[in-house]
């Protein structure tokens, strides 16, 4: 062995060779350990702070909040939701119809609770890549402004999620800068993101419950309505009760959507009542309650989108004579004070359900349809 390093040392041209190569692991050997330490030392000196210093003190205090995103060349969309003075918040663009408050809590904690986790660059040039690139500025980020009264609280802009989209303990993690400063952040936290006005909008519809829903009657106070109905609250289907000689249903599952389908539905869009006039010969779809409650439904619209007013009302009649009408007529000052004072779109399959007529739910009998004959005595 000795000899061996005695040959290589003696070998000019090894002993340059190993020369080099163990200077070379030295030089490496002292960048990693420098790498170490700097990244050890960057990680020891910063500690994540809160992003707006304060905030989530003087939530309390935010009267409106503004959601801005770019719309390319057409310039910006803007989202403003507004607080009002009975402590409800609504969204400006749809006349003030009420804002889902599970989301504008969301985005008021999220603020107030979001941390600065790690800095990221301060250079502008590098803002795009991060998705931080201000709206007018046809960045892909979104403004979210938080003000009362005229004085803006703190200002947002979110970018981009990195691939590493939670920290350690499972916490959100989004790029973000306040706005008017060049300093990004690698921020833990979350909050609504939504950049369009009716994706705010309270989703509370129609909430009668199945159970309670009695008749249905499709194109009421026409020459040709089509009254579906149930015989009692145990029963589980619905019927055509008054079916013309000769026709018969295309089915339970089919009467039943069409009864039904208002119950489950959601809306595609919103404005205030007066914005639309419907015409007095339009489809009118009216429900009844076994507890006493009717709720009519007058639809028009133009290009194929179908828009619906409604009005509710306790009936003792529906209910039977000496009924308590109490629990009835609250629940249709309910119904009111949420749909009275609003004109809504109609998802296209519940526009469709509630426009069909006796033709398309019937069809021609056949002898499969014709009642079996009792038992000879």
């Amino acid at each position: 062995m000795a000899g061996s390093l005695k040959s290589i040392w003696e070998n000019k041209a090894l002993r340059n060779l190993l020369l080099l190569a163990l200077a070379t692991l030295v030089v490496l050997i002292a960048a990693v350990i420098a790498v170490v330490n700097d990244q050890s030392s960057v990680r020891t000196s910063f500690v994540p702070h809160p992003l707006f210093e304060g905030l989530n003190t003087r939530l309390d205090r935010v009267d409106r909040i503004v959601y801005t995103s770019s719309r390319g060349m057409s310039g910006e969309d803007q989202v403003v939701l507004t607080k009002g003075e009975d402590g409800t918040w609504g969204v400006e663009a749809r006349g003030g119809y009420p804002a889902n408050e599970e989301l504008v809590r969301k985005t008021l904690l999220g603020a107030g609770n979001m941390e600065a986790y790690e800095p990221r660059t301060a250079n502008p040039n590098w803002h795009r890549n991060l998705g931080l690139m201000k709206p007018e500025d046809i960045g892909s980020s979104i403004r979210v402004e938080f003000f009362r009264a005229d004085e803006r609280l703190a200002g947002l802009l979110v970018g981009k999620m990195p691939e590493r989209a939670v920290d350690v303990k499972g916490e959100g993690l989004i790029y973000v800068r306040r706005d008017g400063e060049d300093q990004s952040w690698l921020a833990r936290g979350r909050l609504p993101l939504h950049r369009n006005a009716v994706e705010w909008l309270d989703p509370a519809f129609v909430d009668i419950k199945r159970e309670n829903l009695a008749r249905v009657t499709l194109w009421a106070g026409t020459e040709n309505p089509v009254i579906i109905e149930r015989a009692g609250p145990e029963a589980q289907d619905f019927a055509i009760v008054n079916m013309p000689e000769g026709r018969a249903t295309r089915g339970a599952p089919i009467v039943n959507k069409v009864a039904t389908v208002l119950l489950d539905a959601s809306f595609d869009d919103v404005a205030p009542a007066e914005t639309l006039e419907f015409p007095e010969d339009g489809p009118r779809v009216v429900l009844e309650t076994f507890n006493g409650v009717r709720l009519s439904m007058r639809m028009g619209g133009q290009g194929g989108a179908l828009w619906a007013k409604f009005d509710a009302e306790a009936d003792p009649a529906l209910a039977g004579d000496g009924a308590d009408m109490t629990e009835a007529g609250k629940r249709a000052a309910e119904l009111n004070e949420r749909l009275a004072n609003w004109t809504y779109k109609l998802p296209q399959d519940v526009g469709n359900q509630l426009t069909q007529t006796m033709d398309l739910l019937t069809r021609e009998a056949g002898p499969a349809d014709a009642p079996a004959a009792s038992p000879a005595p």
